[in-house]
Formats: C-alpha cells, sequence, structure tokens
C-alpha cells in the first residue's frame, strides 16, 4: 500500500508542472473574506471568481487564492510578425508588422 501511495504522489508531482506551470497560488491570512487581485488591486469575496484586466483568471477559496494565465503564449512566428492582445476580448492575432490585415503562421502554448 505504501508503495503505491508513493507512486501516486510521485506521478502527481510529475504533472502538477504541465497543469500549473502558469499558475500561483496565494496562501490567505487565516478568517479571510476576500482576496485581492494582484494585477488589478481590486478585491473579490471568498466563493468568487473572475477574470482581471489581463485575462488572468482567478478564484478566492477560504484558505487561498488560485489566478493562472488566461491567453496562451505565442511562439514560432516571423520576424516580421507581431502578437496583438484585445484584452476586453482576451482574444489574440499574430498580424503582419507593416500589413496587420495578413494574419501570420504562429504556434501557441496553452498555459
Amino acid at each position: 500500500m505504501l508503495k503505491r501511495s508513493a507512486v501516486l504522489v510521485l506521478g502527481l508531482c510529475a504533472l502538477f508542472p504541465l497543469f500549473c506551470g502558469a499558475c500561483f497560488i496565494s496562501q490567505l491570512e487565516e478568517g479571510a473574506t476576500h482576496c485581492q487581485d494582484e494585477t488589478d488591486k481590486t478585491w473579490h469575496a471568498v466563493g468568487s471568481s473572475w477574470r482581471n484586466s489581463q485575462c488572468v483568471e482567478c478564484s478566492c477559496e477560504s484558505n487561498l487564492m488560485t489566478c493562472c494565465e488566461g491567453l496562451a503564449t505565442v511562439t514560432g512566428y516571423a520576424d516580421n510578425c507581431v502578437v496583438v492582445y484585445d484584452y476586453t476580448k482576451c482574444t489574440f492575432e499574430v498580424v503582419n508588422k507593416n500589413d496587420p490585415s495578413e494574419h501570420c503562421d504562429y504556434e501557441a502554448i496553452l498555459k
């Protein structure tokens, strides 16, 4: 039984960076009733979830706040291209620097 538990724990530790690589967790003080968003400096009640102005998705629990990147990391695009983020819609486009109507090929890593 102990070996099986140790294997399970090691397996979960190996997977943790895959689903939490772009997340951060903040411990709340005991008895806290609200979490403060690190980016917008807004306060949110325990039990709530929100998306801030940089598309980071957060949730406030009784003992911790968890926030994860909501946009992918964009890589693998040509030097003549640029990533244009729309933080109001939490989307992005990769377009030619000289002709923004021309879209570029890219790779995205979802965090």
